[in-house]
């Protein structure tokens, strides 16, 4: 007991001592961000920030914690780490060729049965037809029929309503049975001579695309193109007007589509002429029969790879179907209503979120959707402690100064921020994991909502953060 008590007693001095240096530390860090923000020019804009180890723990500091914030696309920190959570980073999205019967190379129907891959691609649609071909089928009495029942009907996320007129393929739709992303690109260069149309060259899918070229070749000047796509019936009718001159080398633009079953299934069409294949019916959409046979099955990469373009790339559509998936496979409907309770519910009970949140859609695109900078890193601390979704939700975010939409950024902390970006009309968002100078790891999330005048006053607020965050010496912490 005495000597016990000894040891105490020579404890004591050093105690007092560390704590000290470690209030003095986080004073030093609080003054320096504080700065920042008073020079940022961001005075009229809702900021919230929180800075903590990563394994949990006392904040070294926050500003409004608990404010609720549009994050943007930081939203997509939330799905895939419920998906990864949820599904596990080995599912995979499967595809399927097959027809109700078929005898001597000719088959009564033939159904495309997709199940949400997000990555269905023209790679995929041809390894599929190619694959038929090599099973014997030649011949396809009836009709080419589409089931996207996986997921239902509905194909544009909440909140995408906002902006009824936007065409930008991040606008994507979604579906069941996608294809390329649900977005067709055109290539377009000058006409031949002066006043001639442009030369118009659509990528895949074009049988789905109505085109009208209204556009002229000048002799001179800047390219002046306007492109816009808009549903017609059940295609989607583009519209090139403007003028490109004629020495313009050309340009390179893609546009959302509409429908995407019937995309899919036009795409599917022209793919099975050119392996001899004849289709004698329609493309329509409609329901599989429970008695078929299979002709050819495609599988997407496992979702631990799926992710990477989620967050590296910040790519709406494949979040979107993440979040869909979620509801189908957990509560056995694709809409968005299932997969956001499922969400929800993961963040209650499993991550631990308390107060208020709103989660409109799984990319962060538009919407009602606000979460604190607290709730982002507790969600950050969470996965961090995950096992096995851990390796797979740290590898799918950007690198500083190294790849996604990072790659340009944080040169002095190169490869020592692993984050997603979150951009909207005067948001700015980041929120991912830092390295410091000690070795150690922190969460971090920066949320700012009502910028004005552009995103570098944000983005040079960020750097400040990180920098000053990255100075935060080991040895001053508990």
């Amino acid at each position: 007991m005495r000597a016990s008590l000894l040891a105490l007693c020579l404890l004591l001095p050093a105690l007092a001592q560390a704590r000290p240096a470690k209030h003095a530390a986080r004073d030093a860090l609080a003054a320096e961000i504080d700065a920042a923000l008073h020079k940022s020019g961001l005075g009229g804009a809702k900021i919230g920030i929180v800075l903590a180890p990563a394994e949990g723990g006392e904040p070294y500091y926050q500003r409004h914690p608990d404010r609720l914030l549009h994050p943007a696309s930081n939203a997509k920190l939330i799905t895939t780490a419920a998906a990864l959570s949820l599904l596990g980073p080995s599912y995979t999205f499967s595809t399927d060729l097959a027809a109700g019967e078929i005898e001597a190379g000719v088959a009564d129907h033939l159904y495309l049965i997709g199940r949400g891959d997000p990555k269905f691609v023209s790679e995929s649609l041809w390894k599929l037809v190619d694959e038929a071909r090599e099973g014997g089928l030649k011949r396809v009495k009836g009709d080419l029929i589409v089931d996207e029942s996986f997921f239902g009907p509905k194909h544009l996320a909440p909140g995408f309503e906002e902006k009824p007129n936007d065409d930008a393929a991040y606008r994507a739709a979604t579906g069941a049975v996608s294809f390329n992303f649900n977005s067709i690109v055109l290539r377009i260069k000058p006409g031949a001579a002066v006043g001639d149309p442009p030369m118009v060259r659509l990528g895949d899918g074009a049988q789905h695309i109505e085109l009208i070229n209204r556009a002229e070749t000048s002799a001179k000047g800047k390219e002046r193109l306007a492109v816009t796509a808009k549903a017609h019936q059940d295609r989607t009718r583009i519209t090139v007007e403007g003028a490109i001159p004629l020495a313009h080398r050309g340009i390179v633009v893609r546009r959302r589509v509409d429908n995407p079953p019937m995309f899919t299934g036009r795409a599917a069409k022209v793919m099975l002429a050119q392996a001899g294949i004849t289709l004698e019916g329609q493309v329509r959409v409609g329901a599989a029969p429970q008695r078929r046979v299979l002709l050819a099955k495609t599988r997407s990469p496992a979702l631990g790879a799926l992710v990477m373009d989620v967050n590296k790339l910040s790519n709406n559509f494949m979040a979107e179907h993440l979040l869909r998936a979620v509801g189908r496979i957990k509560r056995q409907r694709g809409d968005w209503e299932a997969g956001r309770a499922e969400v929800r519910q993961f963040l209650k009970d499993v991550v631990g979120l308390k107060g208020e949140f709103r989660y409109a859609n799984g990319s962060g695109l538009f919407g009602d959707t606000a979460f604190s900078a607290r709730q982002v890193v507790q969600l950050l601390q969470h996965m961090h402690a995950r096992r096995p979704a851990l390796p797979e939700f740290a590898a799918s975010l950007a690198i500083s100064a190294r790849d996604g939409t990072l790659w340009r950024r944080f040169k002095p902390l190169k490869d020592r921020v692993r984050a997603k970006t979150g951009t909207l009309a005067g948001v700015i968002c980041l929120s991912g994991y830092l390295e410091l100078d000690g070795g150690e790891v922190a969460a971090f999330s920066i949320l700012t909502n009502g910028v004005e005048g552009g995103a570098v006053k944000a983005w040079r607020l960020q750097d400040s953060v990180l920098n000053a965050l990255a100075r935060f010496k080991s040895s001053a912490r508990p």
